[in-house]
């Protein structure tokens, strides 16, 4: 595969950067100044260094499994290494607070096609079905919460929209696999310049959203779905403790889940905002908490979220730049 694989910035990107990163700072000063900011302030004052450490191993362990996760669904369609999806997942983590629009999803596709030898759309096809079977997971612990916990209406509509799009999904996932050898055999002999490459890429597309794990893989993606969940729960314990805030016990769990809300959504740069905004009406509706150290827990989660895997993510892809720019070319490929 060439360098083509990889996007390439143009100023319709910039411009959709710049776009994101003002409505990101809208809405963050929005949360900032509903909690107002003295009070903000003063909540923010026990926080530690030290304090945050056990955070930083949770985060780690999130970005973890979430690699193994993916190598199980990638195994249906080629063993890769598992440093290959650590790697894609990291920057592809750093871009999500960087880039709008869930654009970072192209990004980890192209460095692990690149990486592993395989086809882009490919390696896309099976994102989609890692964002799939996520949101089946989020959806049955959503709806399992529901069952034993009076939710605040706005969460019980998001468990719906949810549920929603999943079914959305699934259905486009049918209907493209189920037309895809016409569809591909369409492109491939039409008058369009384009039309065979559009062919093997609807061909290459498809095999990866079959790429269900099942037996081995199947089990990898159980431990992999399980650490991720757990170092997120685990996660939002230590922040509450850090903060001396007593809540329930499922209060970590609900917000686990609006954490996997807040950032499945095509966003702003990073959820910045809109994460801050979910975080800190959990906190307030089922912990009874004010609005400053409310939103004091969900910026110092969300920090503790960013900038370590975004500082990561950087040195990780400039040394993939500089492979990319030391390797000899290849010609592109497609499964």
């Amino acid at each position: 595969m060439s360098n083509a694989v990889l996007p390439q910035l143009s100023r319709k990107h910039l411009l959709q950067g710049l776009l994101g990163i003002a409505v990101a700072g809208t809405l963050l000063f929005l949360c900032i100044f509903r909690a107002e900011p003295a009070a903000l302030l003063k909540s923010l004052g026990s926080l530690t260094v030290a304090a945050l450490i056990p955070a930083l191993l949770c985060e780690a362990a999130v970005q973890l499994s979430k690699a193994l996760k993916w190598q199980a669904i990638l195994s249906r369609v080629q063993p890769v290494r598992y440093t290959s999806a650590l790697a894609a997942v990291v920057i592809g983590a750093a871009s999500t607070h960087l880039v709008p629009l869930r654009l970072d999803e192209v990004l980890r596709s192209a460095v692990l096609a690149r990486r592993e030898g395989l086809a882009p759309g490919t390696v896309l096809g099976t994102v989609a079905i890692d964002r799939i079977l996520e949101l089946f997971v989020l959806g049955l612990i959503f709806a399992s919460a529901a069952l034993f916990i009076d939710l605040p209406s706005w969460m019980t509509t998001g468990a719906w929209v949810l549920w929603a799009i999943l079914l959305l999904s699934v259905i486009g996932v049918g209907l493209m696999l189920r037309g895809e050898d016409n569809l591909s055999r369409r492109l491939s002999v039409s008058s369009l310049a384009a039309g065979p490459w559009l062919g093997r890429a609807v061909h290459s597309l498809g095999r990866g959203l079959r790429s269900i794990p099942r037996g081995r893989g199947l089990l990898m993606f159980i431990i992999g779905t399980t650490g991720e969940w757990l170092a997120t729960i685990v996660f939002y314990v230590w922040m509450l403790r850090v903060f001396t805030i007593d809540a329930h016990d499922v209060v970590p769990l609900i917000m686990t889940i609006g954490n996997s809300v807040a950032y499945m959504i095509p966003n702003v740069p990073g959820a910045l905002g809109m994460y801050e905004g979910v975080q800190a009406g959990i906190l307030e509706s089922l912990a009874a908490l004010e609005p400053a150290p409310a939103m004091a827990v969900a910026l110092a989660a969300h920090a503790v979220l960013m900038v370590p895997v975004t500082i990561a993510g950087l040195l990780v892809g400039a040394f993939e730049f500089r492979r990319i720019r030391l390797s000899p070319t290849k010609p592109d490929g497609v499964d």
